[in-house]
This record gives C-alpha cells, structure tokens and sequence, in this order.
C-alpha cells in the first residue's frame, strides 16, 4: 500500500507555547499550515509559570490574551521560612517594567504553561485550526523545492510535502537531529533541581513559599486556578546519583528541610529532575526548516525566560514567512536567525548568571530572598529587545535619542483620540499589518495617501492642541513624548512590533523603497 502524502506550504511540528504562537499568527494570515504534536493528550505539566510583559502583548496581538489576564496572578508574595521556625514576608520576586518602555502590561503573570496553552489553543481553534495530536516526524528530506517529512500517525505512516517546516518540538527535538544541529554549550552537572506538580495540605495559597536549610532550598508556588503546586528544590552537589523522584521521597526531603509534620503532600501528577543545560545551536535554519523555542535554545530557567523567548521566537518568524509565501525576498527569512539567535545568546548568558547566584545562595534565607529579588528587571521583561543590528533595521540619521530608535520594539502610548478612535497606540499596531505613524502638523500631505493599503495602515498623530482634524490626537502628549518627536516625523512599524524606519517627512519617499526591498523580487 503506498504510503499517503499531504501538502501544506508550513507544517509546524510541536504543540507547546512556541508552536501554537506560530500556528495561530499564520491561521490569522490565512496560511495553509498544520500542526503536529507527538503526545496523544494535550501537556498537563506546569514547566514553565510565568508569563513575562513582551509575550503578553504578543498575546494580546493575537487575541488570546483574555484567559491568562483572568487567570493569571500579577502580585505573589514570598514568605520564608527559618531553620527555628519562623517566618519572614517579602514582596514579590516579579517586579513591573519601567514605565518608561510603554507597555499596557507592564506585570509578569503567574500561570502555569499548560493555562497559556489552553490560551492559544483556544484561539487557535477560533481561528479555525486543528491540532493533530500522536502525530510524530520520524524523518526528513529536503530538496530546493520542498521538505518531506515523515510521520507516525494513529493510522499508520503518512508523508507530509511543506514548502517550510518549523521544529518548535522541545529541547530533544527530533526536527533539529534530521538537520544535524546540536545544542552546542555545557550542561551544569552541580545544578540539579526536584520539580514537581504536586498537591499538599498546610498552606495558604496568597504566597510563595521557601524553606532554606544546609541541605539547599526548598520552593512551592501555587499554580492559579488550580489546586496545583509547583516544588522545586535544589539538589546537593556532593549527592552523586539523586533519588528517583516520588511522593514518598518528596515528603521526606520536605520533613528534613521544613520540618516533620508542617506539610503533607497528598498528591502527584508530575515529578521531575532538572539538570540546567546552557546550550544553543549555531543556527536557526537550515535550507527550508527553522528551529524555535527549546528546539533552539536551552538555559536556565531564573528569570522565567524559557517559555517566553519560544513566543517570541515564533512571532518574529510568523510574518516573515507569510510574506515570502507571498512572494517576497526569501531573504527576508535569513533575518529570523540574524535577529533572533543574538536574543538568545543575552539570555543564556543572563539567566545563567542569575541561576548560579540563586544556588550560591540557597542555604541561607536573606542572601536568598537577596538573590531572587533580583531575578526579575526590564531585561527579562521582554520589552528591551532590539534588532538594531538587523539587516531589516534601517539606522536613524534624524533624531540624536537613545530610545524608540529603528530595531528598537514600538512602545505603547495611552491617550489617541479621533473621530472614530480612542484608544491606545497598540491598538492601532494590533493585526498583521504594517504601520506608519505620521507625526504631522497636519493631513493634507499629499505623499502620505500613496502608502495606505491593506498591508500597510497609514495613522496621522497630531499633537495634542490640535483641533477640528479627522486625524488622531495625542491628547496627552503621551506619544510625541514616548516617541521623541520633535518635528514632523515619519514612523514605521513592522508586523511584529519593531520600528524598521524613522524619518523626516520630507523623506517619504523611503518608505516605498524600504517596503519594495523586502516585497519586490528581482
């Protein structure tokens, strides 16, 4: 019997944040694409548990952002415990992003990963999507004109043709051994953690809760909406071989480090040893197949990085596939790698410092609750990265500021009103278009009707005095100021976010030879 084949111009492999991120932007751009994950039941493990300021407005682009707002916890206090007995409260470890980057979520949010999941997923299917779930790649091939992978169904062998194929499959991801990429780095052999999902009786669920002890420490977080609480706890270095993981061996590790009888663990539904590996591959593409999230990268995880680079990842890569399948420079998709991979070098180099902090200091509760203090900055929030070093960035000659420069990711600015419009500035960037901000005196600029279409929205930002104008006023000024605007000024935004140019108007014409470089093929 010949084996049955499928086409699709993306198949997505892998079900996690990273692929349903990237599955619903291309469902959103009407993309045919599929996505495949290898487990048969949707993932019920924490891992991850929080949700950074960037990857919430990504979210909230793509419109799944209702569920984790309600779900989610922003302010979770920490309460220590002593070796004697006592308790000591302190603030949470997550702290807002400077309100000077812009953003209408400036919080990181407790949730577990599997909520955020059901977040995309939901909208995913919103959207119209299916997840074809015990669906697993066990091959692949590619040529210069598609990619076959080979895949293990329910029903048998089947042979999917993509004209791209995405590896978003996790940190032992089959995609990126068919391409021969290893996660180059070290893994940390004296950095073992206990994890675990786990339900347990003793506690109240409004803090975090940490034991320190010469043993190491130890950690239960409450999962929101659920009866669920994520343990971690630091593994000794001279213990060579660490038990197995269990309940029995869980609630003894608990009486020795909090003491007989102050929690019971009741129950498990996932246990886990967590060896920190700090690797990266050298590449994120090969030929017509990307790698993203955990397929790419792996590093520790202080900072709750891990999760939310894999969202990004995929959002920066979404457009740039749906515009050069439709017919826009396949030079375009080198940029994902470009941009990207530097992104992932900052983090793997942040979080493993603040990792190795955390350990040096798990034995005693005020250099610990000092260390994780600093865990969370505008850093981890997400809303410093820049690709100002990319290709696709166009250096600004105009202005002297050090913020809101192209590469730089467009802030949020509060207060636009318009005859039709009052809102924020995000919610004219929300969709899949391109947008120029026109910083003008006024609207009869004949060079600007030639830009608006439906792939790029044209918006006139007048300041705050003007009057009697169709336009939108910067009623606050919030937008000149965040922007730096001092004269008529000319802004573009890419898809996901980031300013590619920033002009005089006098300079309009740019605008059309930037687009046509990316859009207009030799």
């Amino acid at each position: 019997m010949k084996t049955p084949e499928s086409y699709v111009d993306v198949l997505i492999v892998g079900a996690g944040p990273t692929g349903l991120t990237l599955a619903c932007d291309l469902a959103r751009r009407n993309v045919n694409h599929r996505i495949i994950e290898r487990s048969t039941l949707y993932n019920t493990a924490s891992r991850a548990k929080g949700i950074q300021p960037r990857s919430l407005e990504v979210v909230d682009d793509l419109e799944a952002i209702r569920y984790i707002m309600d779900i989610g916890v922003v302010d979770l206090p920490v309460r220590y415990y002593t070796e004697d007995g006592r308790s000591l409260d302190k603030p949470s470890i997550t702290v807002t992003a400077s309100a000077e980057l812009g953003s209408s979520y400036p919080d990181p949010v407790w949730i577990a990963q599997f909520d955020v999941e059901k977040a995309l997923r939901d909208r995913y299917v919103m959207l119209g999507g299916k997840i074809d779930l015990g669906v697993e790649a066990i091959g692949l091939v590619q040529d210069l004109e598609d990619v076959q992978v080979t895949v293990h169904t329910p029903q048998g062998e089947e042979l999917i043709r993509a004209r791209y194929v995405v590896g978003a499959d996790g940190g032992k991801s089959n995609i990126r051994k068919f391409i021969h990429l290893p996660l180059v780095g070290k893994t940390h052999d004296q950095e073992r953690w206990y994890l675990g999902d786990v339900r347990l009786e003793g506690l109240d669920r409004d803090h975090i809760h940490i034991w320190t002890s010469p043993e190491g420490m130890l950690g239960v977080t409450p999962l929101p909406n659920s009866n669920i609480w994520q343990l971690q706890a630091t593994i000794p270095p001279h213990i060579i071989e660490p038990e197995i993981p269990s309940l029995e061996v869980y609630q003894t590790m608990f009486e020795r480090r909090a003491g007989a009888g102050y929690v019971q663990l009741i129950e498990a539904s996932w246990l886990s040893i967590y060896r920190i590996n700090v690797r990266m591959v050298e590449s994120y593409r090969v030929g017509r197949v990307f790698l993203a999230g955990d397929a790419a990268h792996v590093h520790s995880p202080a900072g709750g990085q891990g999760m939310n680079t894999g969202i990004q990842d995929a959002y920066n890569l979404g457009w740039k596939l749906a515009s050069v399948l439709r017919g826009a420079n396949t030079a375009l998709l080198d940029t994902y790698d470009e941009e990207r991979r530097l992104v992932a070098q900052a983090v793997l180099e942040d979080s493993t410092n603040k990792m190795g902090t955390i350990i040096g200091t798990a034995t005693e509760h005020a250099a610990l609750s000092q260390s994780l203090s600093t865990i969370s900055d505008d850093l981890t929030s997400g809303l410093l990265v820049s690709y100002r070093s990319s290709s696709l960035t166009r250096p600004s000659v105009q202005t002297s500021s050090t913020r809101s420069l192209p590469g730089d990711r467009a802030p949020d600015a509060k207060g636009l009103q318009g005859a039709e419009f009052n809102g924020s500035l995000f919610d004219l960037l929300r969709g899949t278009h391109w947008t120029l901000l026109a910083f003008v005196d006024r609207t009869d600029h004949p060079s600007l009707q030639e830009f608006i279409s439906d792939e790029l929205h044209v918006h006139c930002i007048m300041p705050s005095h003007a009057e009697g104008t169709e336009s939108i006023i910067d009623t606050a000024g919030n937008a000149y100021r965040i922007y730096d605007v001092t004269r008529e000024t000319l802004i573009l935004i890419r898809p996901d976010g980031y300013i590619a140019l920033r002009i005089p108007m006098e300079d309009s014409a740019w605008i059309m030879q930037y687009l046509n470089s990316i859009y207009h093929t030799n």
